[in-house]
């Protein structure tokens, strides 16, 4: 896994964080003044989004914090650019394979437009989606994903490409603007050490990229505002801290 790591602003979120600046090689990409990105991104944002994340027109992969979980379908937009056969692991309270209404990219269909449209995509684990959600998916797009719904570290068979969003971790833990899972951060640290271990070694595939999102909104009621952004900060800084062992 290379060494990129940028932090992708969308909402403004991150500019009330810190973590990144630990990191002096980190890039932080404003992209909060491009339209047409919240929850669905059309082709003109997305090619905005590609071309300010990429300019140098040639990196894949690395690690990118992409904001809260509305602007989850980037992981779409990265994977697009992967051009070896690789395995995806999402940890996520939610499938994220709705059948979309129309023919464009949102946070709540990015899997399946990747298992539809990505030629390179050969597996795909969920980690932690909800069940009730699971089973609202048609049995054709069900059969598409493996899900597993507690902690178990899944058979890939290709490269691998991580993709999390903090709302799989309970709400006691953090806080962020979508409804929450049941998984502990000792739990989900784990599984990621394992998984990485696991590919980055010599009987492994090796590591793609891996992205994180799942903040809190910039204006987000119901909660404690300050100590939500605080409890992100302080989970992206140990996430990327685990993260950067694995960097090359």
């Amino acid at each position: 896994m290379n060494k990129d790591i940028a932090i992708l602003n969308l909402s403004g979120i991150y500019k009330q964080e810190s973590f990144y600046l630990q990191d002096k090689s980190s890039r932080f990409v404003d992209l909060s003044d491009i339209s047409g990105t919240n929850c669905m991104c059309d082709e003109m944002a997305a090619k905005e989004i590609m071309e300010r994340v990429f300019s140098d027109g040639d990196s894949q992969g690395g690690i990118h914090f992409i904001d809260n979980g509305n602007y989850h379908y980037m992981s779409a937009l990265f994977l697009s650019r992967v051009k070896e056969p690789f395995s995806l692991v999402v940890l996520d309270n939610h499938p994220d394979m709705q059948q979309p209404m129309f023919d464009i990219l949102s946070c709540g269909g990015w899997v399946l437009d990747v298992i539809q449209k990505n030629p390179n995509v050969r597996d795909v684990h969920i980690i932690g989606a909800r069940q009730d959600l699971v089973k609202e998916l048609p049995e054709q797009v069900r059969e598409l994903a493996q899900f597993h719904e507690t902690y178990e570290l899944p058979d890939t068979g290709y490269p691998l490409y991580l993709s999390i969003d903090k709302d799989v971790m309970t709400r006691d833990e953090i806080v962020t603007n979508w409804d929450q899972g049941r998984m502990g951060s000792r739990e989900l640290f784990c599984l990621v050490r394992e998984l990485l271990q696991r590919e980055s070694g010599s009987g492994g595939h090796g590591v793609i990229g891996v992205d994180i999102c799942g903040e809190c909104a910039p204006e987000q009621e119901g909660c404690d505002l300050e100590a939500a952004i605080r409890g992100n900060d302080e989970f992206n800084g140990e996430i990327l801290r685990l993260l950067a062992e694995f960097l090359t």
